[in-house]
């Protein structure tokens, strides 16, 4: 159990605190937890009258107790005391809130990185056994169970797919005669024990919304349950894992697995600010229509993709207030807000990414002239794949509706972002995402997005693409084809 002065790690400042009610007040204190034992840094020996002041977080979780040499003693102090006690809690929630985040951060890295290992160890598998023996096998790992089994329906019972692990046959055939593992989990992870107290945790494989299968974990009698951060693992697991499962059984295909991660992580961002719901799928779309515009070949394209996606991820440790605020950001509010990409850099610190892909969802907010952040990199000291997600990061947000103004146009959008090139914005990188607003032939993606800008007059769009286009290569007409 948490003490109490576990979630205040300056002690020093908890110590004057109480120096300060002894030395000006007479006062003595100590913190105790919500069991009445005493936490202090330091014991004192409590006086004839003593009064108790209750902290909380979710709970009680302790307190501040006052003595004093007298009743009136200790009134007479309280308004001080009480001052003591409200700047105490405000010490707990701080690092409450810290701790919280923190976590979350943890357990995101944790899962980033156990899927990034994943993909790669699944890597030009095509068969479905092989995909599932090796997903069982490692999940079974990451959860720390004792066995484990996955059943796989096919198009006809005898295509039916089981895999085990450190299960006999006859346990096996057993198990799977076992009907609890389809009508338990509902569509959901479900975490429960068996006759013989094994503690069981089961994920349904699940085909668009009808369950195919499972994949049932085992911990003996003689080790403790599942954990609920256990569960919660599967869970996403679970979530990402069906799709890919899905995709392999119907089409022999790994492919989606790793999107199907980057893409769920990027929509529990957005999720964050109703405003931004879609904005990492947006600018991903932008960003490799941009590069396949610059000529980068489909291998760097996907590359770029998932920088794109993961461009925002920072923005779990930002306070949801600060992401949905509606008026104009205090500078303190600000900073916190440029802390986004050093809090991905963290995250993305424990995953092998390659170096390109984790430079680019930092770097995305860097300006060209230095003066952007978080690191006041300029010109080619910024990766240009970070210089294609600014263009696109930058035309999605002024061409969506925010919580503070209502969409541009994209003739507004374009002429901003034209009028940053050269100290903010890549010049080719504009060029190539009008040229790619301009093509007869769009990207089947931007395509899919076109029905969501705004346009001052639709008819006129393609003139005054051209127009600033002829602007761009007046001044130089060689178009960067790589990046």
């Amino acid at each position: 159990m948490c003490k109490l002065t576990d979630y205040v790690t300056n002690v020093s400042l908890v110590e004057k605190t109480l120096d300060y009610l002894k030395t000006s007040h007479g006062i003595r204190s100590i913190l105790a937890g919500a069991d009445g034992t005493p936490e202090s840094p330091y014991q004192a020996a409590e006086l004839p009258f003593s009064k108790y002041y209750p902290l909380r977080l979710e709970r009680e979780i302790g307190g501040l107790r006052c003595s004093a040499e007298s009743e009136a003693a200790l009134n007479a102090a309280e308004p001080h005391i009480l001052l003591c006690v409200e700047w105490l809690q405000e010490c707990l929630h701080k690092e409450w809130i810290l701790n919280q985040a923190t976590n979350e951060m943890l357990e995101l890295s944790t899962q980033l990185h156990f899927l990034y290992t994943l993909a790669g160890k699944l890597s030009g598998m095509k068969t479905l056994p092989d995909y599932t023996a090796v997903v069982l096998r490692e999940i079974s790992n990451a959860v720390g169970a004792d066995s484990a089994l996955a059943h796989i329906q096919g198009s006809h019972p005898e295509k039916d797919i089981s895999v085990v692990q450190n299960l006999s046959e006859t346990d096996s055939s057993r198990l799977l005669r076992n009907n609890v593992f389809y009508e338990k989990p509902n569509g959901r992870t479900i975490a429960f024990s068996l006759a013989d107290q094994t503690s069981v945790l089961v994920a349904p494989v699940k085909e668009k919304d009808s369950q195919i299968g499972f994949m049932a974990f085992f911990r003996s009698p003689d080790k403790r349950f599942f954990t609920a951060y256990e569960k919660k693992f599967l869970g996403i697991i679970d979530d990402i894992i069906s799709p890919t499962m899905e995709s392999l059984r119907l089409y022999g295909s790994l492919h989606d697995l790793y999107f199907n991660t980057v893409k769920a992580l990027a929509a529990a961002i957005d999720a964050k600010d109703a405003y931004t719901h879609g904005h990492s799928f947006r600018v991903a779309k932008y960003a490799v229509s941009i590069g396949r515009q610059m000529g980068i070949d489909q291998e760097k394209l996907t590359d770029l993709e998932i920088a794109a996606y993961m461009h925002d991820l920072g923005k779990i440790g930002v306070p949801e207030a600060i992401l949905s605020k509606a008026g104009k950001l205090t500078p303190q509010e600000f900073e916190q807000i440029k802390r986004h990409p050093l809090i991905t850099d963290q995250i993305l610190e424990a995953i092998d990414l390659p170096a390109h892909i984790v430079d680019a969802a930092v770097q995305h907010h860097e300006r060209l002239d230095g003066r952007g952040y978080p690191l006041g990199l300029q010109g080619e000291e910024i990766s240009p794949f970070a210089r294609i997600i600014a263009v696109a990061d930058v035309f999605d947000a002024l061409t969506t509706t925010r919580l503070y103004r209502d969409a541009m146009t994209v003739e507004d959008a374009l002429t901003i972002l034209y009028d940053g090139i050269d100290t903010e914005y890549d010049k080719q990188v504009v060029l190539a995402l009008i040229s790619t607003l301009n093509s007869d032939k769009k990207d089947t993606e931007i395509a899919k997005l076109y029905p969501e800008l705004k346009f001052m007059k639709i008819e006129r769009m393609n003139q005054f693409l051209t127009g600033l286009i002829q602007l761009l290569l007046s001044s130089d007409s060689k178009v960067a084809t790589s990046a």
